[in-house]
């Protein structure tokens, strides 16, 4: 049976996806393996296909930064499309603020352990002020290895040209995002005051998006 992978974003885990509601879907949502070091995104792309056995007849989801991985997987296993929320091509996709970090390299200034004030400063980031959704990001936080935090953000920073544009058939992006700035291709949905966490905030609207993509594939 096809299968949809499900792959949650920077700092994030499968509780992102818990609100969702999609209907005719072998879900599976994918847990982060811990990165090896100077690990390409390849080569990390590789280990999940084996480690959670994807092929080619499976459809990927990806969140923020887990767009980027559902793109290199695609590209190695040559899948047809993946679909995108909340989640971006290059770096250049990114607000300017983040575009800027990057460029200066702020990330390898980043410690390897948490700060509670860096963790209320992200998900006040990530959130659109949603009272229900801040709790479950600094859960999520709390659980987030800073060495994989780090990795990612590398993975990022070499990013200077899409890995395969034309397998970014479904954009779902937010008009709200604080990280992403609004890009857009032949099939983007837009979801009006929508965070960069609105597969959470805004679940029924994913949901419903996710469902008319599936019911048009299928």
């Amino acid at each position: 049976m096809k299968r949809t992978f499900f792959i949650s974003g920077l700092g994030a885990n499968e509780r992102a996806f818990e609100k969702l509601k999609i209907s005719k879907l072998n879900s599976v949502f994918l847990p982060w393996l811990k990165s090896e070091a100077n690990e390409s995104l390849e080569s990390y792309s590789k280990r999940l296909i084996h480690e959670f056995d994807i092929t080619q007849d499976d459809v990927l989801v990806g969140l923020s930064f887990g767009g980027i991985v559902a793109q290199q997987i695609a590209l190695i296993l040559g899948l047809k499309y993946v679909i995108l929320i909340s989640s971006f091509r290059t770096k250049e996709d990114l607000n300017k603020i983040f575009q800027f970090g990057l460029r200066n390299k702020l990330f390898r200034l980043m410690p390897s352990f948490k700060f509670p004030i860096i963790s209320e400063a992200v998900a006040i980031t990530l959130n659109a002020g949603s009272p229900d959704s801040k709790p479950i990001i600094k859960e999520m936080l709390d659980q987030t290895d800073m060495e994989m935090v780090k990795w990612s953000i590398q993975k990022i920073y070499e990013l200077d040209q899409p890995i395969k544009p034309e397998i970014i058939k479904y954009n779902v992006i937010g008009t709200q995002d604080r990280i992403i700035d609004m890009w857009k291709n032949e099939t983007t949905y837009e979801i009006e005051g929508g965070s960069h966490f609105m597969v959470y905030e805004k679940a029924d609207e994913v949901s419903r998006i996710l469902n008319q993509i599936i019911s048009k594939e299928t």
